[in-house]
């Protein structure tokens, strides 16, 4: 699937060049079949990349894998997975957990993986914890971000507020009962 792309991509860059040095005639079929392939190209899967990946392996084989992608998004900025075995295909989505989700003030995969092996069990205890960041600028950038910077939605309520000092110009007189 992947060569396909780029046999096409090559052959959308040929036409192009093509096009530029003006060795394709303007009423040729040439500026039809780069809008085909430009659209084809459009159209294909953009698999986003791994940034950062935690891996917690328990005594029975089963691995928690926490996931962050260059696409995370405030809601959904760690993924977890749960994979049986050594196959990738056995990997499976558990949930998608927001930024905040290993703690307020210390968000990342290192306080998820402290959070995660304190849940030790004494049937199935966590017997390794890996830490991998892939990409150590993009992961600080996405850890340091803004929240409206990954996608949260920034509101504010504008209330009137009145002076203060019109207040205090008025005496009030509660009256007490005696």
């Amino acid at each position: 699937m992947n060569s396909t792309f780029t046999q096409l991509n090559q052959r959308s860059d040929r036409l192009v060049t093509a096009i530029q040095a003006g060795t394709v005639q303007p009423i040729s079929d040439a500026f039809r079949e780069l809008a085909e392939l430009s659209q084809l190209l459009e159209e294909a899967p953009v698999k986003p990349d791994v940034v950062a990946r935690l891996t917690l392996t328990r005594a029975n084989g089963i691995r928690t894998i926490v996931e962050v992608h260059s696409n995370a998004s405030f809601h959904s900025f760690f993924l977890y997975f749960k994979q049986t075995g050594n196959k990738r295909s056995t990997k499976e989505l558990i949930r998608t957990a927001s930024r905040n989700d290993g703690g307020l003030r210390t968000s990342g995969l290192e306080a998820i993986a402290q959070k995660l092996s304190m849940y030790q069990s004494q049937s199935n205890p966590v017997v390794r914890t890996t830490l991998r960041i892939l990409k150590k600028h993009a992961y600080r950038k996405l850890i340091s971000a803004r929240p409206d910077e990954l996608g949260l939605t920034r509101s504010t309520v504008h209330l009137p507020l009145h002076s203060f000092s019109a207040l205090s110009s008025h005496s009030f007189n509660v009256a007490r009962s005696s």
